[in-house]
């Protein structure tokens, strides 16, 4: 059965090209005579060039004034966008300072923290070997070390 399934599958791939290539339907053979329902737009007649006459010259009053409408709001959406790009690029730039002086912040308070933490470390030792007025001072305050 296998030897009849190879020689099967090569006559249906030859078969498949020759559908495929098989031209459309045709189109109609007199493109210029008007059909009832054609609104003339794709052929040239005596009745589309007497409304081209009458309304072209309207057309293209309301073409040029669409186009000048369209450049002056092109105009105005890229001077906003300029003025957006340039306050995004602003935004930025304060964040990135005011990271930036977190970072400083942070660094500061965390000297601060570890030197009290020293002071703090000298003052038991001095009070575990019996200075009894170290012992009752407070302990040191970060705060105090900025």
């Amino acid at each position: 059965m296998p030897r009849f399934i190879l020689p099967a599958l090569v006559l249906a791939g030859l078969a498949v090209p020759t559908v495929a290539q098989t031209p459309p339907a045709q189109q109609p053979t007199n493109p210029a005579k008007e059909l009832p329902y054609d609104r003339g737009y794709d052929v040239q007649t005596p009745k589309h060039d007497a409304v081209d006459a009458v309304e072209k010259p309207e057309t293209e009053k309301l073409n040029q004034s669409a186009e000048a409408v369209d450049t002056a709001v092109t105009r105005q959406n890229e001077k906003q966008y300029a003025l957006d790009q340039t306050a995004y690029r602003a935004a930025v730039a304060a964040r990135r300072e005011k990271m930036q002086m977190d970072e400083v912040t942070f660094q500061r308070q965390s000297s601060a923290y570890a030197d009290a933490m020293a002071a703090w470390r000298v003052q038991v030792r001095a009070c575990e070997e019996g200075k009894k007025a170290v012992c009752e001072m407070p302990a040191p305050r970060p705060q105090d070390f900025y």
